[in-house]
Formats: structure tokens, sequence, C-alpha cells
């Protein structure tokens, strides 16, 4: 079964300086480097969430990229990471996932539909009551496949489509790979990609 986590930064903020012994140093220098700033708080609240998972194992083993940076731990689940605004989370699954969260706000969707998705996908917002929101659903369920596929934006997003299916979504084309999107935090999208069947009823909020 896929286990999703999560860590909000504003809880994280005031003991920060404390939390951050517990990375391992990969990602201590990287907090580090972004200096007093939400986005070191992010770094922060993404490791956490990895040392909360795998104990000290995630602080002294070293991690292994892939080909497009995917990060993995060996002789561990298979893990992936992300994070904006306030939130981190953290997906584990037995088989590859992909995990994305966006936080939902003003955007010319029209413009970036067009570049960015499938025209199926685009013709799905001009016939939606809420196109923004559902601009932000759709790039976190092809976010989440391309994370899980560990390939990133090497490709296109224009070339494949997914649409919103209720809580699931659909792939034209198959793969094998399901989708969940959940209404886990006010204000935000998440989207979840994996092979297993089983996914989560919700986000499980971690406290450090």
């Amino acid at each position: 079964m896929i286990e999703l986590f999560a860590a909000d930064i504003r809880q994280i903020a005031p003991r920060a300086d404390k939390l951050i012994c517990l990375l391992d140093e990969e990602r201590q220098a990287r907090v580090r480097a972004y200096g007093a700033s939400d986005n070191a708080l992010r770094s922060l609240a993404a490791g956490l969430l990895l040392y909360d998972a795998f104990g000290e194992s995630a602080r002294n083993a070293r991690f292994v990229h892939g080909k497009r940076g995917k990060p993995s731990l060996p002789s561990h689940r298979p893990f992936n990471l992300t994070h904006a605004g306030d939130y981190a989370v953290l997906a584990l699954s037995e088989e590859a996932v992909g995990v994305d969260v966006e936080r939902i706000r003003p955007i010319n969707w029209q413009k970036l539909s067009t570049r960015f998705f499938h025209p199926r996908e685009q013709r799905f917002l001009q016939e939606s009551t809420d196109p923004v929101e559902q601009f932000f659903m759709v790039w976190t369920l092809k976010e989440s496949y391309l994370k899980a596929e560990g390939q990133g934006f090497s490709v296109s997003p224009r070339t494949f489509c997914i649409l919103p299916d209720g809580e699931s979504a659909v792939l034209e084309g198959g793969t094998g790979y399901r989708f969940r999107s959940y209404d886990a935090f006010p204000g935000y999208c998440l989207s979840v990609c994996g092979r297993e069947r089983a996914f989560p009823a919700a986000v499980q909020l971690r406290s450090f």
C-alpha cells in the first residue's frame, strides 16, 4: 500500500536550528545554502519526513540519483518527495511512486495549458467551471506520473494526456499506473501516481 506523510513548515520553523541535525549531510548542506528562507524550511521538512520514515539509516546512507536526478536509498522502499507553500509531502510504496503538491494561485491558465497540456486536457479546462483549480489538478497528476517514471520534464508534458476522474484519473494509453488526488490542505492540489492498487484514504500530517 502507498503511504503519504506531510509536514507543515510553520510547525517546524521555531525548532529548525535543532532539527537540521537529524538530516543527512547532503541535505543539511542544501538547507543551509537556502539561508533563512521558506525554501530552507521546505527542504528541511522533506528531510525530516525521510528521517521519520527510515530512521538513522536515512541520515547515514548515501543517496543514489537516477539519470534525471530522482533520489533513492538502496535497500529501502521506493519514495518520492514534493513541497510547495507551507507543506512537504513524502510518498512511500513498494514500487515506483511519484507525488506532487501545488498551491492554487492566480495564473493565465489558457496560456500555460496551451504550452504544457495535451489538446484534450486543454478542452477539459475550457469546459470546467473552475479552470484554475483544475489546471493545478491536471498539473499535479502529470508531474506525479513523470516523477514516478523518473523522467521529470525531459519528456514534454504535452505528449501524453491524463484526465481527472473523480478522486482518480485516467492516463490515455495505459502503462499500469494508477492515480489518486487529495484535498489534503485548503488551497492546494496534491496528486499521487503509483503501480499499487491500494492508496491511503488521507495524508498523515507529522509533527517534529
